[in-house]
């Protein structure tokens, strides 16, 4: 065709029907959407993964010196999350959970045994997975976009990512430089990719026990930092949490370690690993400490002949009261009554037969108990008509 264009040569259409012929179009989003003011929300119900401690979505450290026990703290903290079990108290919300031991998988794998074996009977597929390469998270993206897809490949949403440790994650990066720098940059975009939670296991500065160490830009991309310190030793560590956005830092909590046997090794020499035991809530930092409460003289001796029973009574046996707890020790409250009446050894007062002696043995009795499971200082549950107690 010659010459100029004339509408007539042109196909035609009345105005809409183009766009019915194509169908609807969505408009394209802008990149930079404009929320208006009452259009803005926030969901409180989701916030927190462990409550008042880890958000749901967000980067977190746990740091100290070496020994301060700090990637047993983080292997527990995942556990619970990937069972759904409280921590300290705390409620926590179940999750899948990813640990990428990018150093001593091997001791790794020895902790988890020893969780294990001090959780009998933990129920099936616990969504707890280990990766056991170290990601090179501190050079450009590096690994970044492998680690996404082979966990997507693997059908897991993760709820909860551990990274231990951030020297073996960054690669040739520099910890004091631009290394540091990606390395926040990567696992904030870890984070936001699958919103969930990434915690970094790292070490502390040199000449100062209290600080990360390495480059400020990983304090600052820090949802949460938690310092982990423990005496030379000892079977416990004091963690406080150093930063928490948006809430108090400063709180304080006392995790109590425990050895595991988990085998013989060829010399038929045992083969143990530590384990985070329990973990009890402390005062936060400059609060007044609570005065501690007498504890009556009945509550004194019922948990005294309570502790004489579970220890030395045949009947006294592992059980585990709830459906998703830990085992315990516990004893049938009749070999505590036993012991309980032998102790206070009453004699009758005037004008009180025998009867109504143990009437009132009895009455004591119960009344210790009810008491002192109202102070929460002993605990009890029913099995088989059977009611245990045992020392919480």
């Amino acid at each position: 065709m010659n010459g100029p264009l004339d509408h007539r040569d042109i196909d035609y259409f009345p105005p809409g029907e183009l766009a019915r012929r194509n169908g609807p179009q969505a408009p394209k989003k802008p990149k930079f959407q404009l929320t208006p003011f009452d259009d803005i929300k926030f969901e409180t119900a989701g916030e927190w993964l462990i409550k008042k401690l880890l958000p749901r979505k967000g980067v977190a450290a746990i740091y100290g010196a070496s020994g301060s026990v700090k990637t047993f703290i983080l292997l527990d903290l995942l556990l619970h999350i990937a069972l759904g079990w409280p921590w300290a108290g705390r409620r926590v919300v179940q999750a899948p959970a990813i640990y990428i031991a990018a150093e001593g998988a091997a001791g790794l794998r020895k902790r988890k045994i020893g969780w294990e074996l001090a959780h009998d009977g933990l129920s099936d597929n616990v969504p707890f997975y280990l990766i056991e390469v170290a990601p090179n998270l501190g050079a450009g993206i590096g690994d970044l976009k492998e680690l996404i897809a082979n966990i997507e490949a693997a059908g897991v949403g993760p709820g909860a990512i551990a990274i231990d440790t951030v020297a073996q994650s960054i690669g040739a990066g520099d910890e004091n430089n631009t290394g540091m720098v990606q390395f926040a940059a990567n696992i904030t975009a870890l984070a936001n990719h699958f919103e969930c939670l990434v915690a970094a296991v790292h070490h502390v500065g040199l000449g100062d026990e209290k600080r990360l160490r390495g480059h400020s830009s990983f304090l600052g991309a820090l949802d949460v930092s938690i310092l982990s310190e423990r005496k030379e030793g000892a079977l416990s560590a004091t963690l406080t949490v150093m930063k928490l956005k948006d809430e108090e830092s400063a709180q304080k909590f006392t995790a109590h370690l425990a050895r595991i046997v988990i085998g013989k090794d060829s010399d038929g020499e045992d083969v143990s690993t530590l384990i985070v035991e329990s973990v009890e809530s402390g005062a936060t930092e400059g609060a007044k400490a609570p005065q501690a409460k007498a504890i009556p003289r009945a509550q004194r001796l019922l948990i005294a002949v309570v502790d004489l029973a579970i220890g030395e009574d045949e009947t006294a046996k592992m059980i585990r009261p709830f459906a998703d707890g830990p085992l315990v020790k516990a004893v049938p409250d009749e070999a505590v009554r036993r012991r309980y009446y032998a102790r206070i050894a009453e004699n009758a007062r005037p004008g009180e037969d025998n009867q109504k002696l143990r009437n009132r043995q009895r009455q004591a009795f119960h009344a210790a108990i009810r008491d002192a499971l109202k102070a929460t200082i002993l605990m009890a549950c029913e099995q088989d008509g059977t009611r245990f107690i045992w020392l919480p």
